[in-house]
């Protein structure tokens, strides 16, 4: 009677393991989100003679405690005789985004925080005074077919959001600039955008829910809820598996 109650306990016991294996093998893996308190996006090029050091500022911040940045290359400067390596027309029009908040001005390189001020430099110490209140909640959760993303507004809302996806490579890239104003150098550009998207609105009281692709090897995510299109980030979440 012994080993046979024995041998229900120890049947019991594998059935448990193995459904708690199973639930951990289907839950979402939330692990790895971090909400940054500060973003420096940098839009800088290749070609540009003047953006190397701004390069070299945001790769020394890049690292630091609740703060993430981020490397644009955009690509109208193509035409200098360097093709930017990792240039693409959805980050100058980003960028020109930007611009109509901030009168028109567009330039490289530029430096904006928290998509509320912009620079060509700044101080470590400037880059610090700007920080999110991180409202609304963004709850990112990456399965095996797909990464949710979901944010709920905390108040009645009379304007819509913006909620963009940016999926940056983490790291240090370094390119051999062969021809142009950069020509013999090697650039050295720190979490270097892939792709940047706006996924989605947010108005009145209603959640946002949605799912997009999952990541390519070697790819972060990032997800910015902004005050309208090209507008002060109120929120973002950040994704490094």
């Amino acid at each position: 009677m012994r080993f046979v109650k024995l041998s229900i306990v120890c049947v019991v016991v594998a059935l448990v393991a193995i459904a708690s294996i199973k639930a951990l093998a289907n839950s979402p893996d939330t692990r790895n989100v971090s909400t940054p308190v500060t973003v420096l996006e940098l839009f800088t090029s290749q070609g540009c003679s003047s953006c190397p050091a701004a390069n070299k500022f945001v790769r020394e911040l890049d690292g630091a405690p609740d703060l993430l940045t981020l490397s644009y290359s955009v690509d109208y400067w193509d035409y200098l005789g360097w093709k930017d390596t990792f240039g693409k027309p959805e980050f100058s029009e980003h960028q020109r985004t930007y611009g109509k908040q901030f009168g028109g001005k567009v330039y490289t390189p530029q430096m904006v925080i928290n998509g509320e001020i912009h620079a060509a430099r700044f101080t470590r110490k400037k880059v610090r005074t700007l920080k999110l209140d991180n409202i609304p909640d963004i709850r990112i959760k990456a399965r095996d077919d797909g990464i949710d993303v979901q944010i709920t507004p905390q108040s009645w809302l009379d304007k819509n959001w913006t909620v963009t996806a940016v999926r940056y490579r983490p790291g240090i890239q370094s390119v051999p600039v062969k021809r142009g104003e950069n020509s013999g150098r090697t650039i050295k550009l720190a979490n270097v955008v892939q792709a940047c998207k706006e996924i989605g609105k947010i108005g009145g009281r209603e959640s946002f829910s949605t799912q997009i692709k999952s990541l390519q090897p070697g790819e972060a995510l990032v997800i910015l809820v902004q005050d309208g299109k090209g507008g002060p980030i109120l929120s973002a979440a950040n994704f490094v598996p």
